[in-house]
């Protein structure tokens, strides 16, 4: 019987204080004619944009900035935007050997976005799904800020806003070559967005665990990936010039990013996709709020040894399955409002009349592919209202 666990990351992985000099070295042997910086306009203001030009220019690289990534939230609109910088007439002045990404997953998921239609022709939309991604796309280089991991995945979540859903698109085609993630990058993260991109990684980090796909790799980044982020997250959150802290919390998110890559993820994502694509507000937040009673539903369907395990990796003492997940679930909410996570999705101005769409939507999402226990329509509903 086949059973296969392949293993996709980036070709390199720059990790840690002072890492992004090491980016040059990178680019020392690329014969690039010009280069694509897909970022914001508070990455500009920060400096961190200024600081990769540098780096271009050292090397005498030509580069545009697009900087119309303007909220938290992918949308097919950023995509097509960032799409005009390439012209459907081949213009050798405007070709772009490699598109380079500065910020959160945002950021990274619209770089992903145009690199592959850019490669591919065609309109995003036309990718949602896995694997529908044929042709190799323009090399990218994502440079992290944030604790999304999406700079080492081959995901890409973009907003869909006719429809108001977010779409899963998948392909190795679209994983970034290199990955950055500096801690002085971070250093000027607000505390809010350390807190939901830190609650997206701990979401992340479970549900790779509990996924159907998991394996001994992944398993050991999800459990590795969580024990640093209940010992640092509250850390960073309070003091976000602690470097020691901001650089721990960046391998979580690594490590987190990778296992979910390769495992998959769950019920945790599918929901909270349908919420982001409806309501446009943190990703992150919907995921902290909703990890818990996720994590309580799909326990019955994963092993007793397992939810011990990651129970010692927390902390926790349990001398038996329900003891350990009423434990662990308990210990999420804590870390949520310790950091100032919504207790619910009511708080976010969730209408309980939209239960209803959000919860077929949630069952198409291919998150669910890899969950441990498959439910029913009355199910999603059900977690939905758990977490009001």
């Amino acid at each position: 019987m086949e059973n296969t666990h392949n293993f996709f990351i980036p070709k390199d992985n720059l990790i840690g204080t002072g890492s992004i000099k090491d980016l040059t070295n990178e680019l020392l042997s690329w014969k690039l004619s010009k280069v694509l910086i897909v970022t914001d306009q508070n990455m500009i203001r920060l400096g961190w944009v200024e600081a990769v030009e540098k780096i271009l220019k050292n090397l005498f690289i030509f580069y545009d900035i697009f900087d119309g990534v303007l909220h938290s939230n992918a949308t097919v609109s950023f995509v097509e935007d960032g799409l005009a910088y390439f012209p459907q007439l081949l213009d050798f002045s405007r070709e772009y050997g490699l598109i380079i990404s500065i910020g959160g997953g945002t950021n990274h998921d619209c770089a992903k976005g145009i690199a592959a239609v850019a490669a591919n022709g065609g309109s995003i939309i036309d990718y949602e799904g896995y694997n529908k991604i044929t042709k190799p796309s323009i090399p990218h280089i994502a440079i992290n800020t944030t604790y999304s991991g999406a700079e080492v995945t081959m995901f890409a979540i973009i907003t869909d806003e006719s429809r108001k859903v977010k779409m899963i698109i998948g392909s190795p085609n679209i994983t970034p070559l290199i990955s950055v993630n500096d801690p002085m990058l971070a250093v000027t993260m607000p505390e809010k967005i350390t807190a939901t991109s830190g609650m997206d990684a701990l979401g992340h980090s479970i549900e790779a665990y509990m996924s159907t796909e998991s394996s001994p790799i992944t398993d050991s980044l999800a459990l590795g990936a969580v024990k640093l982020i209940f010992d640092y997250l509250k850390r960073t959150y309070e003091n976000g010039h602690d470097l020691k802290a901001r650089e721990q919390m960046m391998y979580a998110s690594v490590m987190g990013g990778m296992a979910f890559n390769n495992a998959g993820l769950g019920y945790n994502h599918a929901l909270g996709h349908q919420l982001g694509g409806f309501y446009d507000q943190l990703h992150g937040d919907y995921e902290a709020i909703l990890l818990p009673h996720v994590f309580e539903y799909n326990s019955t369907a994963v092993p007793e040894n397992r939810i011990l395990r990651l129970a010692e990796v927390m902390g926790v003492t349990a001398k038996s399955k329900p003891e350990a997940v009423e434990k662990i679930a308990t210990l999420f909410r804590k870390l949520a409002d310790d950091i100032g996570i919504p207790k619910g999705l009511k708080m976010m101005g969730v209408q309980e009349t939209d239960f209803a769409i959000l919860a077929q939507n949630a069952l198409k999402d291919i998150a669910t592919l890899t969950n441990p226990r498959q439910g029913t329509l009355e199910d999603m509903l059900n977690i939905y209202k758990a977490a009001m």
